[in-house]
């Protein structure tokens, strides 16, 4: 991969391509790259204290751009137990990035804090709450927004990607 080696600041400040191309949807990520931009994601951002989950590239998910959802099944030791799904075209790969870091937001809660909530008798809850928004702060510094959704004209409008 052409980017191997930039950190995640470097990855979402780099060109965009233009309008155009990005409506076309022709970032085609593969799973080799969601796989390494997730480890890139969890080693800057959740200090890799997330579990790597199983993730999937959909050509036919049409109704979201990203899906994470958890299973009551104990995490292994080298799994979560969590799987987050793609959609398989997007605008560029900074939008991709932006979802794979909402979707682990929703892992962390699953797998992290949801290990605390069941210590205490309660279930793991994966919700846009407090507790989903704890990493909003430490995404802003490498330029993803969190929020509990995207619509494209908003995105868009907040990314300032407009101006390519």
């Amino acid at each position: 991969m052409y980017y191997e080696g930039l950190n995640l600041k470097e990855l979402m400040d780099s060109p965009l391509p233009p309008v155009s191309y990005q409506k076309k949807l022709t970032y085609r990520p593969t799973l080799e790259e969601a796989i390494y931009m997730y480890n890139l994601l969890n080693e800057q951002v959740f200090a890799n204290k997330l579990l790597m989950p199983e993730i999937e590239i959909m050509a036919r998910c049409r109704k979201y751009w990203g899906m994470c959802y958890g299973s009551y099944d104990e995490p292994t030791k080298n799994r979560s137990s969590c799987k987050i799904r793609m959609m398989d075209k997007w605008y560029c790969r900074q939008w991709f990035i932006t979802t794979l870091a909402h979707e682990m937001c929703h892992q962390y809660q699953w797998d992290v804090q949801g290990m605390e909530r069941r210590k205490i008798g309660k279930d793991p809850i994966m919700s846009h709450g407090p507790s989903f928004f704890v990493f909003r702060d430490k995404l802003k510094k490498y330029g993803i927004s969190l929020k509990s959704a995207h619509g494209r004209k908003r995105w868009f409008k907040h990314q300032n990607l407009f101006k390519c």
